[in-house]
């Protein structure tokens, strides 16, 4: 059973944005046009779909160390109004140093404590229920909020599962993805490595997003 609780998922999220821990770096974004990418050990992203296909096996895999070389340096995550207005300290976007730690806590399964003390039990698997791209890829305008990077719409239904004990979180509606490339030398063939540039948030506040099953 649904049950309205939107704050559900925001006070994961920040649990962990606070605090310490160990942050992997990204790689420097030297601008090369010709370097090989990092070895993901995943389908090559020679493409924006491979890229999100890609996206989804990290989350449900829950691998931090791939996540890290599927970011862009320059990542930004676009937060909802109703997000900030009910925590305004977490600010309206989410850089790339902030995503990581989320994400190494997150997939760590680890229960954290959030800025109040209260427990936040652990994410023990993510399961995408849906992630389907509405529409086409296309190119941000200048004036975008993520300007000049190619970007979809993506219908999503994500579940975080927090083991037996704990309601399992539910977060439906839609996101938009942005991704960027550049060129890399892949076997002597040169092909474009995307990597995922910034995300906006616009799923659901009521009832489902964030809401505990």
């Amino acid at each position: 059973m649904l049950k309205t609780k939107n704050l559900g998922l925001l006070a994961l999220v920040l649990a962990l944005t606070a605090g310490g821990g160990c942050i992997f770096s990204p790689g420097d974004d030297t601008g090369c046009t010709d370097c090989p990418p990092p070895d993901t050990g995943l389908p090559f992203p020679d493409s924006p779909d491979q890229l999100m296909e890609n996206f989804q096996t990290i989350y449900e895999q829950m691998d931090y160390l791939e996540y890290v070389k599927m970011v862009h340096p320059d990542y930004i995550m676009i937060l909802k109004d109703t997000t900030y207005n009910e925590f305004p300290d977490v600010g309206t976007t989410l850089d790339v140093s902030e995503e990581l730690r989320i994400h190494e806590r997150m997939f760590s399964k680890q229960d954290l404590t959030d800025p109040e003390g209260t427990l936040v039990p652990g994410v023990q698997t993510i399961q995408f229920q849906t992630f389907t791209r509405q529409g086409v890829w296309s190119r941000s305008p200048s004036n975008d909020q993520i300007p000049n990077a190619d970007f979809a719409l993506y219908e999503v239904v994500f579940l975080f599962d927090r083991g037996q004990e704990y309601s399992t979180l539910k977060v439906q509606g839609s996101i938009k993805f942005y991704v960027t490339h550049r060129d890399s030398l892949v076997s002597g063939v040169t092909k474009p490595y995307y990597q995922m540039y910034g995300q906006i948030d616009l799923t659901q506040d009521t009832p489902t997003s964030g809401a505990s099953i």
